[in-house]
C-alpha cells in the first residue's frame, strides 16, 4: 500500500510539474494574446545586398509601440546546399534576435525560410527554385537534424514560444519537380515533430498546410496527435492587391474561387471558413504567421482594419510583415513599400513618420 502510494505522489508530481513547464503553450490557448510583427536579420534585405543588421534598439522600438511577439524570419542555420553545414553567419543572426528579443520583453518565434534543400530562392517571384527537400533523403535528414540543433540550442530560452520550422511550404506548386501531396508532407512533418521531441517535449511546434500557407488549404490540414501543435497560415489575399503594382483597391473585384467577386470583410471572412472551423472543431490555437501588403495601395487602411478585426473576432494571434527591413538593389537604392513606418503616402521613401498605419497597429497591440 505504501508503494502504491509513493508512485501514485511520483506520477502526480511528475505530471504538475510538466504541466507548470508547459507555460508556453499555455500563452497560445490565450485568444489573440501574441500580436506582433516579423523582423529580417537585416534592415537593407535582398537577393544582392544583407547589410545593415537590425540592433537592439529596433527591437525595443517595436515593443515600445505595444507589441509583444516578435517573429524572427531567418533563413536556417544549416546552408541550403551540400553537405549540409552550418552556416556561421545565419547562426550569428539567430542568436542575436534570441538575445534581442529576450532584452526587450518580447516573446519570440523563429520561423525559418531555408535550409538542407529549400534555398531562399523559394520564395523568389521571377527566378523560383524547387523544395528540393521534399525530394531527397539526405536533405530531409540535414533539415531535421538542423531543426534538432535549433532545439537543443535555445531549450532553455523562456521567452521564446514555438518554432515553425517550415515556412509558407509549396511543394505542391513546383517549378520543374514533380508535385508532392498532402501525405507527403504530413508525414515529414511527423518526423519534424518526433525529432524535435527527442530534445524539447513542450515547446510550442507550428505547423503551416502547403499552398503557400493560404488560408483556404486548412481543408486539408491534419490534427496532429502531438498536444502542443500551434496551427497556422498567412494571409496575402488578394494577392493581386497586397503584393502586386497596379492600381486595385481594397474593396475591389478580385477573382475568387473561380468568381469574380467584391472582396470586403464578408469574402475575407469567407476566405477564413476552415481555418475558424478547424479551431472551433479541435480547440487548437491559430497563428497568422504573416500578412499585409503595400503601404501605399488604396484603402490598404481599410484592409488592415478589416483583417485585425476578423483575427480578434476569432481568437487568431498574429504578427504582420515586415518590421524595420527595406528591399534594395546592389546599386544601394531601397522600396519601403512594406514599411508602414513611412505611412501611406508613396512618395514617401525617405521618412519614418507617425501615421494612420501604425495607429491601427497600435490600436491592436495595446488592447
Amino acid at each position: 500500500m505504501i508503494r502504491k502510494t509513493l508512485a501514485l505522489f511520483l506520477i502526480l508530481l511528475f505530471v504538475n510539474s510538466t504541466d507548470a513547464q508547459n507555460y508556453k503553450y499555455e500563452i497560445w490557448q490565450k485568444d489573440s494574446f501574441l500580436r506582433g510583427a516579423n523582423v529580417h536579420p537585416y534592415k537593407h534585405f535582398s537577393s544582392y545586398s544583407m547589410r545593415e543588421p537590425l540592433e537592439q534598439k529596433n527591437i525595443n522600438e517595436l515593443k515600445s509601440y505595444g507589441a509583444n511577439l516578435v517573429v524572427a524570419n531567418y533563413p536556417g542555420v544549416f546552408t541550403y546546399y551540400f553537405p549540409y553545414e552550418i552556416d556561421s553567419l545565419h547562426l550569428i543572426n539567430l542568436d542575436s534576435i534570441v538575445s534581442y528579443s529576450r532584452n526587450a520583453g518580447l516573446y519570440l518565434v523563429i520561423a525559418l525560410r531555408s535550409g538542407p534543400g529549400r534555398s531562399l530562392q523559394v520564395f523568389d517571384s521571377e527566378n523560383r527554385e524547387d523544395e528540393i527537400l521534399f525530394h531527397d533523403t539526405v536533405a530531409m535528414k540535414s533539415y531535421l537534424k538542423m531543426c534538432k540543433f535549433i532545439a537543443e540550442r535555445y531549450k532553455d530560452e523562456k521567452h521564446l514560444i514555438g518554432y515553425n520550422f517550415l515556412l509558407e511550404p509549396h511543394a505542391d506548386y513546383p517549378v520543374y519537380l514533380p508535385p508532392i501531396f498532402d501525405s507527403t508532407y504530413f508525414i515529414f512533418i511527423e518526423s519534424l515533430i518526433s525529432t524535435v521531441r527527442k530534445v524539447d517535449s513542450l515547446v510550442p511546434i507550428i505547423v503551416q498546410p502547403l499552398g503557400w500557407a493560404f488560408p483556404d488549404r486548412f481543408y486539408t490540414m491534419k490534427k496532429f496527435n502531438d498536444p502542443f501543435i500551434v496551427y497556422s497560415c498567412n494571409m496575402y489575399f488578394p494577392h493581386e492587391f497586397t503584393n502586386e503594382f497596379n492600381d486595385s483597391t481594397y474593396p475591389g473585384s478580385y477573382f475568387y474561387r473561380d468568381s469574380l467577386v467584391n472582396v470586403d470583410t464578408t469574402i475575407l471572412k469567407d476566405l477564413f471558413y476552415n481555418v475558424i472551423e478547424f479551431k472551433r472543431n479541435h480547440s487548437a490555437p491559430i497563428f497568422i504567421n504573416e500578412y499585409g501588403g503595400i503601404r501605399f495601395k488604396k484603402g490598404f487602411l481599410n484592409y488592415l482594419t478589416d483583417l485585425h478585426n476578423l483575427f480578434l473576432d476569432n481568437g487568431f494571434h498574429f504578427a504582420f510583415y515586415i518590421w524595420k527591413s527595406e528591399w534594395g538593389d546592389v546599386s544601394g537604392e531601397r522600396y519601403g513599400d512594406y514599411n508602414y513606418l513611412k505611412g501611406t503616402n508613396k512618395e514617401n521613401q525617405l521618412e519614418e513618420i507617425d501615421n494612420e498605419l501604425i495607429n491601427e497597429f497600435k490600436r491592436v497591440w495595446k488592447k
